[in-house]
């Protein structure tokens, strides 16, 4: 698997697999686009870079809609083409109330779809027109349960049905779009390190529901991703991935 000179995106950028794709890709010779909220974050993250003047970096809200046109068009002047999408950004954006507003509903739904979609939707015309591409969404295993809140789960299972219809439909133009659907994992300020964090006790039983009694980590993710990134992503095109250690059984 070649990365070298691969122009990437990278959303959600700044913490969690974001940040661990970020700095595995970068050691591999990759040019990123990098995009998160957080501009400290993110230049703590570029500052460690070996090839800094390579990297676009880009603190901006996308669950702005003017924020993500002119990201856009920024990314597309700046590069001549984009090769690889791996989108990072997600969550439950703190909407936890069952009976919350439409407004709220529609914040969830952008956050873990619309903004993917904007951004496909403007670098997938480039992809077809240079032979092709990958893209990849990190969903979750809520997709297939409700075991979070509901605007997250409903959000995660309309990416579900987004990836495999229009990986399906990519796949004749030599783009590979896939999913991944991972369980809980720990990272630097993820949810899970904040779940740690505030409630130890709640987190130390979770963690013992577990098949391996252990919280995975996102940095056992990239692996994965890198072979959905690459050449030989032809046979995950369209497909969901499930790499949830066993959760989905286990915290139900």
């Amino acid at each position: 698997m070649n990365f070298k000179d691969k122009k990437i995106i990278i959303t959600g950028a700044s913490k969690g697999l974001g940040k661990e794709l970020a700095i595995e890709f970068e050691k591999l010779g990759a040019q990123l686009v990098l995009i998160a909220r957080s501009k400290e974050l993110l230049n703590k993250i570029a500052s460690n870079f070996t090839l800094k003047l390579n990297h676009l970096i880009l603190a901006e809200d996308l669950l702005n809609k003017e924020n993500t046109k002119n990201i856009l068009n920024k990314i597309e002047k700046e590069f001549n083409k984009i090769d690889i999408i791996i989108h990072c950004l997600g969550g439950s954006f703190g909407i936890n109330d069952p009976m919350d507003s439409w407004e709220n509903f529609e914040k969830s739904l952008r956050g873990n779809l619309g903004v993917a979609v904007d951004i496909n939707n403007k670098f997938v015309p480039h992809m077809i027109k240079s032979g092709g591409g990958n893209i990849i969404h990190i969903s979750s295993v809520v997709s297939q349960q409700s075991t979070a809140s509901p605007f997250y789960c409903t959000a995660k299972a309309a990416l579900s049905g987004y990836v495999r219809s229009i990986g399906n439909h990519l796949a004749q133009s030599n783009i590979f779009l896939s999913g991944v659907v991972p369980g809980a994992f720990i990272a630097d300020d993820n949810a899970m390190a904040r779940f740690k964090f505030y409630k130890p006790k709640e987190y130390k039983s979770f963690v013992s529901n577990l098949p391996q009694k252990e919280m995975p980590h996102a940095k056992e993710y990239v692996g994965l991703i890198k072979i959905l990134a690459s050449d030989n992503a032809r046979i995950f095109a369209g497909s969901l991935i499930n790499a949830d250690s066993g959760q989905g059984i286990s915290i139900l």
